[in-house]
C-alpha cells in the first residue's frame, strides 16, 4: 500500500468481526512500532499485546472509549531509563510512544486491519491488571482486528484554516 493512500484512507474503526489476528500479524505491527522513530533512540516504549478473551473483557470495564470487542488490544506504555525524569524528557517519551502508534495504526491498515487509538483509560486498573512495575505508564491503547464497519472520513479543515507560511497568522497558499 502506497504511504499516502494509508495515511488518507485509515480510519478509527470502532466494530470488529470475532475473528483472532494470526501472530505473525501482531508481530508486524510491533515492528513498525519498533522503527518508529524516538527521541535519544532511548526506546522508552513498551507494548503489552492483550490477546486472552478473559483479559480483554476484563480491559474493557476500564476503557470507556472501546465498545466492541477486537482481536488484540495494545497498550502502549512508557518506561523511563531513570527514576527522575525531566519535563522535556518526560514529553520526549509521550511523543514517540505516540509516533509507534501511529506506525501501528497505518500498519493494520495497510494489513487490510481496522484499529483505533483510544486514551479514555482508568490508569490505575490498567497498571493492575496489566501487573505494570510502577516505573512504568500506561499511554495510549490501540485496538486492532478484522474490521466490521467502513466508517466514512471525518469532515477535515482546509490547510488555509490551519497552516500559516514563514509566521502565525500568515495565510498559507496552495
Amino acid at each position: 500500500m502506497e504511504l499516502f493512500e494509508a495515511i488518507y484512507e485509515r480510519r478509527s474503526v470502532r466494530e470488529y468481526r470475532d475473528q483472532p489476528l494470526e501472530h505473525d500479524v501482531l508481530e508486524k505491527l510491533l515492528e513498525a512500532a519498533r522503527w518508529a522513530p524516538n527521541g535519544g533512540n532511548c526506546n522508552a516504549w513498551r507494548f503489552v499485546v492483550v490477546t486472552s478473551p478473559v483479559q480483554k473483557q476484563l480491559l474493557l470495564k476500564f476503557t470507556p472509549g472501546v465498545d466492541d470487542m477486537p482481536a488484540a488490544i495494545i497498550v502502549i506504555c512508557i518506561e523511563p531509563k531513570q527514576k527522575i525524569v525531566k519535563e522535556a524528557t518526560r514529553l520526549i517519551y509521550m511523543a514517540d510512544a505516540a509516533i509507534a502508534c501511529q506506525n501501528m495504526a497505518l500498519a493494520a491498515h495497510a494489513l487490510g486491519l481496522g484499529s483505533c487509538i483510544v486514551v479514555s483509560f482508568a490508569d490505575i486498573a490498567l497498571r493492575t491488571l496489566l501487573d505494570l512495575p510502577d516505573e512504568v505508564s500506561p499511554y495510549v491503547i490501540l485496538t486492532v482486528g478484522y474490521p466490521d464497519e467502513s466508517p466514512e472520513p471525518p469532515p477535515r479543515l482546509a490547510l488555509e484554516e490551519i497552516a500559516f507560511e514563514d509566521e502565525y497568522g500568515a495565510g498559507w497558499s496552495s
